[in-house]
């Protein structure tokens, strides 16, 4: 073999086509979470930031399509698979590519707008990009019943010219029209992610609702059945409303000297007609919403709209993620009225004092808004729920009779559920954690998530940034009848559940304060869940603690099983501290040694 046969041979080159494609479909980037900032500098990212490795990807797909006509015959298809705008002129340009070369359009699965297209920066950015780029488009001439709306759009934009920079208001839906006709572009899409405003200072976006209606009715009406995979919006099936992040650090920046308002996050209720767009949507995630999920439909009066029905707006939603939330539980209450075939409710709550803002209300009896009376009459379907606060002091009949979820037992469909303790026994830890956890819950959970939390701990939470190592020991200790009870509560569940929970495979301790169950280079976690984690296991159910910032406690059999653990050079103080006989029956604290 000569030295040409063997530089070919261990050439990219020369590996087959399926090892090739392989190798660069790792390169399809990843986008972070809902909620993240975009990058601010490509070369200031550093490894594990959000954006990194996306960029990273982005960038090895683009090199790859320089090197041959067969990378990027390979690579180009993967580049434009999954698409983040960052900036306005990068929107501009693709519209450019996808005027030009409308089939790049069929290759997008994922397209992200991390822009809020209403803010007068962006506005005023997307101006100066027309402006400057407009003259340079080559629109395609196929196929004609895209390219005739796009080329009779081009060329409004370029009579409007003149006066594009000059006056205010009347462009101002610039940046939503390019987006709108961007999504027709895009036949083939899977999942889109929308920034939008937080505030009523950047109105919803009208012009883009508006332009997706008429281009849905227009393609519909004239493809034929040949070409049905070119209507637009055909096969959406995940749509993410992310509340600008931007504008959310600049309000809870304590530098921030604007004035805010009242009640602020993204309001999903408006984004109806954008539902109604996608006819095959059915996940719907949203980030920093203001807590309002009511039906704004109903809020018009019949003479406008013709029709005294109701329609229910998120009536095709199947899985609903709310990500750094206020809403309560009676807006939950709207969530499951709106969303009949609901089969996942998912939502994190966002500190917020006064987002009740009422009179409180009586414990004693559910409020008729209540979740729990939502979850018997409209959770039919519901499979997975996993709801939270920080604080319902006052407003517990807002959950249901005494602050509880009464409704869980008869919840048969339900497979996972993430819990607060306080909703499932009230207000007294004291007393209720006597009653037995398994007549609280469903009988086909599949996994169980209790969170270790209750309302009378909000103020605990927010000192606990200051406390030093006594202030953590002194709450150690001061919890310790507490301790007793869980510990109880859980080892009976594990003894007694598999005769009513007989699919149970899971279920996990979500720890919201750790200095409850830890003393620091003292006493771990895994110290008072030996006995528990051996009754689960016994029954084949895995038994897991984890404190709610991600660190997990690994509970260790070896560790565990004795009920004893081996401090590592423990502090002084907790010597001083921790003295004092048995605690929570696992032995004698003060017998600990130093290693």
């Amino acid at each position: 073999m000569d030295a040409d046969t063997t530089r070919r041979a261990l050439s990219l080159e020369a590996l087959p086509a399926e090892i090739v494609t392989s190798i660069l479909e790792s390169l399809i980037p990843q986008l972070p979470e809902i909620g993240e900032t975009r990058p601010v500098s490509y070369h200031k990212l550093m490894p594990g930031e959000p954006w990194h490795d996306f960029t990273r990807c982005r960038r090895g797909l683009w090199s790859l399509c320089l090197v041959s006509r067969r990378f990027s015959a390979e690579a180009q298809p993967l580049l434009y698979r999954v698409i983040a705008l960052l900036n306005e002129e990068s929107m501009f340009l693709l519209f450019r590519t996808l005027v030009e070369h409308p089939l790049h359009g069929r290759w997008s699965r994922y397209f992200g707008i991390h822009l809020t297209l209403t803010r007068d920066s962006c506005i005023r950015e997307t101006r100066r990009a027309v402006g400057r780029l407009l003259g340079t488009f080559k629109p395609a001439a196929e196929p004609k019943h895209l390219m005739v709306p796009v080329t009779h759009a081009l060329k409004i934009m370029s009579l409007s010219l003149p006066v594009l920079s000059t006056h205010d208001g009347d462009f101002d839906d610039v940046p939503q029209v390019i987006v709108a006709f961007m999504l027709v572009f895009l036949s083939r899409l899977e999942t889109l992610l929308l920034q939008v405003p937080i505030c009523d200072d950047h109105p919803e976006y009208a012009a883009l609702f508006h332009k997706a209606q008429t281009a849905r009715h227009h393609f519909t009406a004239h493809v034929n059945e040949a070409e049905r995979d070119l209507i637009p919006f055909e096969r959406i099936e995940t749509l993410l409303l992310q509340g600008d992040p931007e504008l959310l650090d600049h309000f809870e920046n304590e530098e921030c000297d604007c004035e805010i308002p009242e009640v602020w996050g993204s309001q999903p209720r408006r984004y109806y007609p954008l539902f109604a767009c996608f006819p095959r949507l059915h996940t719907l995630e949203v980030s920093t919403d203001d807590g309002a999920w009511s039906n704004i439909m109903d809020e018009r009066p019949s003479y406008l709209t013709g029709d005294t029905t109701s329609t229910l707006y998120l009536a095709g939603i199947r899985h609903l993620y709310i990500h750094n939330s206020v809403a309560c539980p009676r807006n939950l209450h709207q969530v499951l009225i709106n969303a009949p075939d609901l089969q996942t409710l998912y939502m994190t709550p966002r500190r917020d004092d006064d987002f009740y803002r009422g009179p409180p209300e009586s414990t004693s009896n559910a409020h008729p808004q209540a979740l729990d009376a939502a979850l018997t009459s409209h959770a039919r379907h519901l499979r997975h729920l996993d709801v939270g606060w920080y604080d319902v002091s006052g407003f517990e009949s807002l959950i249901g009779p005494d602050g509880r979820l009464a409704s869980l037992p008869d919840l048969p469909r339900l497979e996972k559920l993430c819990v607060q303790l306080a909703a499932l026994y009230g207000t007294s830890p004291a007393t209720a954690l006597q009653t037995p956890l398994a007549e609280l819950l469903p009988p086909n959970l599949i996994e169980l998530t209790l969170e270790d939390w209750w309302w009378s701990n909000t103020t605990t939470l927010d000192d606990m940034e200051d406390w030093g190592p006594r202030e953590k020991l002194t709450h150690y200790r001061n919890q310790r009848e507490y301790r007793r009870l869980a510990v109880q509560m859980l080892e009976q569940f594990a003894g007694g559940f598999r005769e009513r929970m007989t699919k149970l495979k899971k279920v996990m301790l979500l720890v919201k304060i750790p200095f409850t169950w830890v003393v620091e280079d003292g006493i771990e976690i895994g110290f008072h869940f030996g006995e528990a984690k051996r009754l689960f296991g016994e029954k084949g159910v895995e038994f897991c603690v984890e404190a709610s910032d991600g660190i997990a406690f690994e509970a260790e059999d070896e560790m565990m099983g004795g009920g004893m653990l081996v401090a590592v050079q423990r502090p002084r103080v907790v010597q001083d501290t921790v003295m004092g006989g048995d605690d929570d029956g696992r032995g004698d604290e003060s017998e600990w040694e130093d290693v």
